[in-house]
This record gives C-alpha cells, structure tokens and sequence, in this order.
C-alpha cells in the first residue's frame, strides 16, 4: 500500500477463516473497540471488550442490521465513489501500529492517492443522530481516529447509507490530540488490564450485567465473606440513590394512576404535547403449579434450569 504506509501488516485477509478472523482481532485493539474503552459507546463497554480479548466473550451472533451492513459494504462504498470522484480500493490486511503492536486496523478502503482511508456504514432511518447537520456518531468517529493513529492516514472519510432515506459523507481530520487521547486510554487498557488479565471497572449499563455474570458465573466461598470496609460509603450512596429512586417512581404512579382515571374505557388519550395509550392486550402463560401436579414428567422435561446468582443488599442491624 502506498498511501498507508506507517503501518505494518499484521496478517492477510484474503485467505482467513472468520474463526481465524475473530481470533486473530483479539491479538489486539480494533478500530470497533476504540469508542467502547473510551466509554462513549451505549451498546458496549471496556470490560465488555476485555471479555472478548480474554476469550471468554459469547460470539455474537449475526443479526439483521450486522448482515445487512456487511453486504451492502461495496454499495456504500460505491456510493462514496460516485459522489466524490475519488479512488478506492480494498485492504486486505490487518494493519498493525509499528510502536504499539496492540493496535491493529482491518479498515475497509484505502483512497488512492491520498494518504486516507473509507470507512462504510448502513444504520437505521430512525437513527437519533442528525447526519444532515454535521452531527457523527461518537463511534464512528473514534474509529476513525484509531485507523489514523495506526496508518499515520492524514484524513479518514466516512461513507454513511441511511437506510430508504439518505446518503452522507463526513471527512474526518487527523488529529494529534485526539490521537494522543486515545493512545494513552488504549495503552492503558491493554497493559494494564487485558495482558495481566485485570478487569476494568464496569460502567453500570445494562452490557455490563451481562459481563459479570460471564466473569462469576457461580459463587464458590458460600461460608465465607468479604470486608467491603471500604466500600462503605459507597454503599450509604446507594440506600440514598434507591430511596430517590422509588420516590420517583412512587410520583410516576401516581401520574399514570390519574391518566388512567382520566381516560377510563378509552384506549387512547390526546393532550397538546402527548398521545397516551391504554390498550387492550391478553397475555398466555403456561401454569407451571397445574403442570407439575397433572404432568409432573413432562413438567420435568421441559423445565429448562438456569443458573446464576442473586444480588441482594440490606443494611445490618446493629444489637
């Protein structure tokens, strides 16, 4: 490659597996992990991408929106060609930080000529943010700025289909700062967290449930305890944040308890500003009680047993 040329190549893609593919991303940082250890991805989290460098991440399974995004790479690409005049071509390498081997980049393009590269996107018309007005999501964006950081790449191009309604393209700059930033939060996620295999603290959204129920999964010391002395304060936050909370919800109640009283038998309400809606619905369930005592081997056979663990917190009652 020309134009990219700081980088090195880590592997060639042309001839990998998607197993080995999986594998070879979690020999380091990705473009897709950059906005997540930075914190500033809804849908992940950085002890959500140390499971996956660890190995003990569920493979996510392809969904809609993930097939769709993968095939229709060259339309989007396509796209960016046309509207620019520019030149691209495919990049089948993993790149990799010639300084920090930990940072790897499977981009999409590469522009000709140029020392840039394309980034192709598809996203939903009911996407929250405002493309027409210059708005980028923050993911994308960080994205970028890692392919920068490993390709020593001037710019980063951005090619974003919104599905059935419109077409935008974004260049993003290169940026020593925002670099520098990113370095420094990815170096320390890989040094000090992933390699001496140290989770990051979780961020409290909901990716993060899940990634403590994978790393313990089963408590072992059921006869023992743990001193939480320092933690103390930080559990007298709590009892006052859940109080605020089912005061909150106490007045919500209240709020929907008169909407209902208001509306009565209709199923839908109209304000100026707001369309309520208490509509009809029925709900079947099977009656596991009434199972067990009339088919007890069938109940048997299909309960499906999950395990896991039971938080709970409650204040000690001094004698």
């Amino acid at each position: 490659m020309k134009g990219l040329n700081m980088s090195h190549v880590y592997a060639d893609t042309r001839n990998m597996s998607r197993e080995e593919w999986l594998a070879s991303r979690r020999n380091g940082i990705g473009g897709s992990d950059a906005s997540s250890i930075l914190g500033v991805n809804p849908y992940s989290s950085p002890l959500k991408v140390y499971l996956d460098k660890i190995g003990k991440a569920e493979e996510q399974e392809t969904n809609e929106a993930m097939r769709q995004g993968t095939d229709l790479e060259q339309y989007v690409a396509d796209r960016f060609v046309e509207a620019t005049g520019k030149k691209i071509r495919k990049c089948n390498k993993i790149l990799q930080h010639p300084e920090y081997p930990w940072m790897l980049a499977n981009i999409d393009r590469d522009i000709v000529g140029e020392n840039a590269g394309l980034e192709c996107k598809t996203t939903s018309p009911y996407s929250k943010f405002k493309f027409d007005e210059g708005e980028i999501n923050p993911h994308y964006y960080w994205q970028c700025i890692h392919y920068m950081a490993v390709t020593g790449a001037d710019r980063w191009y951005v090619s974003i289909v919104v599905l059935g309604k419109a077409h935008h393209i974004f260049c993003i700059e290169r940026d020593e700062e925002q670099i520098a930033t990113l370095v420094v939060a990815e170096k320390d996620f890989w040094l000090n967290h992933v390699e001496p295999k140290v989770p990051p603290l979780p961020t409290g959204i909901e990716v993060d449930d899940e990634a403590l129920k994978v790393l313990y999964p089963k408590g072992e010391e059921s006869d023992a305890f743990i001193a939480l002395d320092s933690m103390d304060d930080m559990l007298n936050l709590r009892a006052l944040k859940v109080k605020q909370r089912d005061e909150i919800q106490a007045e919500i109640n209240d709020i929907d308890q008169q909407l209902k009283m208001a509306m009565g038998t209709f199923e839908r309400g109209i304000s100026p500003s707001w369309t309520v809606r208490w509509t009809n619905t029925s709900t079947s369930r099977v009656d596991t009680k009434a199972l067990k005592a009339k088919y007890p081997k069938i109940a048997e056979e299909v309960t499906k047993v999950t395990p896991g663990r039971r938080f709970t917190v409650s204040r000690v009652v001094e004698e």
